[in-house]
């Protein structure tokens, strides 16, 4: 997704360029599956980790979590410029390609930090944080599942990587 939006960023910032139907997924897919979906399951792990006493753990989660927070307005800011530029707005297109750009710039940052802070955490984990944090997930699919947002932008998301 973040090569869609990269792209998407590059075409709607040229000269001339014109809204695309893309656009309004990607950003429905920002807020709701990365902000929702993807930093409600951090939360857990979050929580989990603090209640276990990984007290050493607290400034990269308050780093990761202040980036999640920074997401979520970019991600709203972006579905302003979104509606404002479909309504004919002047400049609209820019501002949805700056949005977009920074906003995956961003993303692709906090996704390597994570990546990192999985691989140092995740034997701190002991199988009873493993089945709570199991437990919570499953049921925040469900959840995401029943409201229709997870699965129907985990199908998209595979569509959009398979056409790029």
């Amino acid at each position: 997704m973040l090569q869609v939006g990269q792209s998407l960023a590059r075409r709607m910032a040229l000269p001339g360029a014109s809204v695309e139907p893309i656009g309004l997924e990607l950003t429905g897919f920002c807020e709701q599956f990365v902000s929702d979906y993807h930093q409600a399951k951090e939360f857990h792990l979050f929580t989990c980790l603090l209640r276990s006493r990984h007290s050493v753990l607290i400034t990269p989660i308050v780093g990761l979590h202040y980036e999640h927070s920074k997401l979520t307005q970019m991600s709203e800011s972006l579905t302003v410029a979104w509606r404002l530029t479909t309504e004919g707005l002047v400049g609209g297109c820019e501002l949805c390609a700056g949005t977009l750009a920074d906003y995956v710039a961003l993303l692709q940052a906090h996704l390597l930090k994570e990546d990192r802070f999985y691989g140092v955490v995740a034997h701190l984990l002991d199988d009873s944080d493993q089945a709570q944090l199991g437990a919570a997930f499953a049921q925040l699919e469900l959840a995401t599942a029943t409201a229709g947002g997870h699965e129907r932008y985990v199908r998209w998301a595979v569509d959009q990587a398979t056409r790029a």
